[in-house]
């Protein structure tokens, strides 16, 4: 019994040693995120103020409504396969998470077209965000995916690097 309990008490050290050393470079939670402005999958324009009201691009809007909600920014790559194996469990947080707004952002893909089909073959119904190499480095994202959740104030509250399963995705954007 004692081997037993020793056992997963090693298992779950070694998951939180790994997990700690994967994103030791990402942004510190309780952090500000990054203010931002990305074009939608549609062309539209979208500034990070409609959702967190922080930071330049809310200086620059004063008349913008801001909405201060909970949000999961998922940092994906198109060609990644680990990416292709998580993005569904998003779908989970659409279904169980009201207060919570889910935004997939492209990042080194080679046009709109590859992106819209990436996310057509995962059947995702989440806005995607075409992000680019200044907010990657805004983001600090070192490999894909990378997510972040960021609470109403704009502050991170939660971050991950590499596979997460549909519990740990809910569990983080609690």
């Amino acid at each position: 019994m004692k081997s037993w309990i020793l056992s997963i008490l090693l298992a779950v050290s070694l998951f939180l040693g790994i997990s700690w050393y994967k994103e030791r470079g990402l942004l510190a939670q309780a952090s500000v995120a990054p203010a931002f402005i990305a074009v939608t999958l549609e062309g539209e324009l979208f500034r990070s103020a409609q959702l967190f009201g922080k930071g330049i691009a809310a200086q620059q809007l004063p008349d913008q409504q801001v909405h201060g909600q909970k949000t999961l920014l998922y940092f994906f790559a198109p060609w990644c396969g680990i990416c292709r194996l998580s993005m569904p469990n998003l779908k989970y947080l659409e279904v169980d998470n009201e207060d919570l707004v889910v935004y997939a952002v492209a990042l080194q893909y080679d046009s709109a077209e590859q992106v819209s089909e990436f996310i057509a073959d995962l059947d995702l119904q989440v806005p995607v965000l075409l992000g680019n190499q200044q907010m990657a480095a805004d983001f600090q994202i070192q490999g894909f995916p990378t997510y972040y959740v960021i609470d109403a104030e704009g502050n991170i509250s939660a971050k991950s690097l590499g596979y997460s399963t549909a519990l740990g995705l809910w569990l983080r954007s609690r």
